[in-house]
């Protein structure tokens, strides 16, 4: 007995493939190039491919690209992208969306190193651009990292910042005071800093984490708290925040959300409640 084909589900499998060598994404003109099917069927097959999280939707360029769904079926080439050449247009969109400048960093031994800067507002006279490095114990960026090191990545850090005399405020006797706020951090799912790294200067931080769960990068977006307060920051951006972050992680492989990545829950100085056991 024949089998009917599904033309709508072939279709739509179409459209997927057209990623496969256009992993940075392609505009509806494109789509239908690339396919041959005519502008109103791929467009209705789109809107089903976004609601259902296998696309996402670029509003400010116009672009789909492959959305976090895909992951689970194997179908992304994603996994073996740079992680700046992947996160900057989901950063684009979370700065367009909340108007506020966006980062991606790394954590590069006791320094945070800025992959990808999207800047839409000049604050104070700091002078960042990518490959700048700005301190990991006093940064919202830098301290979410260090949430989700591992215990030896952990240990090491906090021997080789406690000989610098400018971190001890901020990390405390043998670090104590660092590791409060990283577990924290790690049950809040994001860091936030005010004034700690210059005065009026507040930052929101968010993990990215790879297909293994480890952390792989943060996002964070700073602000000068005369023009947006740490009120508005938390209440209006962090959502947005935490929502990139996410999808930029399931695009790497995370299969999991921020927070899930605790099973180490480093705690190399064995403190309980604050106080050393």
């Amino acid at each position: 007995m024949a089998v009917k084909r599904v033309e709508s589900l072939i279709k739509g499998l179409e459209i997927l493939q057209a990623f496969s060598a256009n992993p940075r994404g392609l505009k509806l003109p494109e789509i239908t190039k690339l396919t041959g099917l005519p502008k109103a069927t791929a467009y209705r097959l789109l809107q089903t491919l976004l609601e259902q999280n296998y696309l996402h939707y670029f509003s400010n360029t116009g672009i789909f690209r492959l959305g976090p769904r895909v992951m689970s079926l194997g179908l992304s080439t994603l996994l073996g992208f740079d992680i700046a050449e992947l996160a900057r247009p989901y950063l684009e969109d979370l700065s367009k969306r909340i108007n506020q400048n966006v980062n991606l960093g790394i954590l590069d031994g006791t320094d945070v190193v800025y992959l990808v800067r999207i800047k839409v507002r000049i604050i104070f006279d700091i002078n960042l651009s990518v490959g700048s490095r700005i301190s990991a114990y006093d940064s919202a960026i830098g301290i979410v990292l260090l949430a989700y090191l591992e215990e030896n990545g952990l240990l090491e850090f906090i021997d080789r910042v406690s000989r610098d005399p400018k971190a001890a405020c901020h990390i405390g006797d043998k670090g104590e005071k660092l590791l409060r706020h990283l577990e924290i951090v790690r049950r809040q799912g994001y860091a936030l800093t005010d004034s700690e790294s210059a005065p009026g200067l507040a930052s929101i931080a968010a993990p990215v984490f790879d297909a293994n769960g480890r952390v792989e990068g943060a996002v964070n977006v700073p602000v000068f708290t005369q023009i947006c307060s740490v009120k508005e920051l938390i209440e209006v951006n962090l959502p947005f925040l935490l929502e990139t972050a996410k999808t930029i992680s399931q695009l790497r492989g995370h299969q999991g959300r921020p927070g899930q990545n605790e099973q180490h829950k480093p705690n190399p100085l064995g403190l309980r409640g604050g106080k050393r056991e």
